[in-house]
């Protein structure tokens, strides 16, 4: 016979029992403490607000829940983060047709093609040197084309000051309060480089509608929409870094941007990537905006 009532047996193995369920408990808490995720454990049994782990903890998990199939566990890291963030709206929209501006070297249109299979890129990028790169990176992919040039309000020549950290170039100076919050910025150089809006830049390049317009242009938001009429006209989702604090001098802010897509048919829907700096407060943040009138897939 099997006891399994704890009173019915003798007192050393009550105390084995018990050792056991504690070596469970031990080897339970030392993986937590390894994977990161021990103080968020703790964290749910003391509080009413639910938290999760840390990204690299929790992402394989989710997506292994959430992912058809075990086609994610050949994914990168990167497009795995991509697939996370991004998942919703490319599951509910069909995109076909992306336009980024501001791609830099590609290292996200690349996380988003391996996540997302089977788009078409026009990938804008105005510095010399970074647009080699980008090309470079993506000289395999026939669906991705890069294009060599700013979008702006109108076709035009302007310097553009480009940061060694070259993520944080702009077509605007930076407000002091850029370098106090990062110090690492500020060692760039002006170079004069082409503007053409980004209307005219998908006509030229027989690009046809835009699903996803991504916009990734350090505070010249407001620009490029203005040279995006017809894009927008067409687009379905529209992601965008938003700044809660000027960085850039004439910077474009959330209100103004959140104000254009608005009048334009589209309601913010996801926030991601808050971005701190040196004062741990929260100075931009990226926003997808959806346009409402197109019908969901179920």
């Amino acid at each position: 016979m099997i006891v399994t009532d704890p009173e019915l047996l003798p007192p050393f193995l009550n105390g084995l029992l018990s050792l056991v369920d504690n070596m469970n408990l031990l080897s339970r808490v030392l993986k937590s403490l390894h994977d990161g995720s021990f103080a968020v454990k703790v964290l749910n049994r003391l509080s009413n607000i639910k938290y999760e782990p840390a990204p690299s903890v929790a992402i394989d998990e989710y997506i292994a829940k959430h992912y058809q199939g075990e086609g994610w566990k050949t994914l990168s890291e990167k497009a795995k983060k991509a697939w996370v963030q991004f998942s919703p709206i490319f599951k509910k929209y069909e995109i076909q047709t992306i336009a980024y501006v501001g791609a830099n070297i590609g290292t996200t249109a690349l996380a988003l093609d391996e996540a997302f299979p089977g788009c078409s890129f026009y990938l804008i990028e105005p510095v010399p040197q970074v647009f080699e790169e980008l090309v470079k990176n993506t000289s395999q992919k026939q669906n991705m084309h890069c294009v060599n040039t700013a979008a702006s309000a109108k076709k035009d020549r302007q310097n553009m000051f480009v940061d060694n950290y070259s993520p944080a170039s702009s077509c605007l100076p930076y407000e002091s309060i850029a370098l106090q919050e990062y110090p690492f910025l500020g060692k760039q150089v002006a170079i004069e480089v082409q503007m053409q809006p980004l209307d005219d830049i998908l006509r030229d390049y027989k690009a046809g509608e835009v699903d996803l317009l991504l916009m990734d242009v350090q505070g010249y938001e407001d620009e490029v929409l203005k040279g995006a009429c017809q894009t927008l006209k067409t687009c379905k989702i529209v992601i965008s870094e938003l700044s809660l604090q000027s960085l850039y001098v004439g910077s474009s802010t959330f209100d103004s941007v959140y104000q254009t897509l608005v009048r334009e048919g589209f309601q913010l829907r996801y926030l991601i990537n808050p971005m701190e700096g040196a004062s741990q407060q929260i100075l931009q943040i990226d926003g997808i905006f959806v346009r409402e009138k197109y019908k969901k897939i179920r």
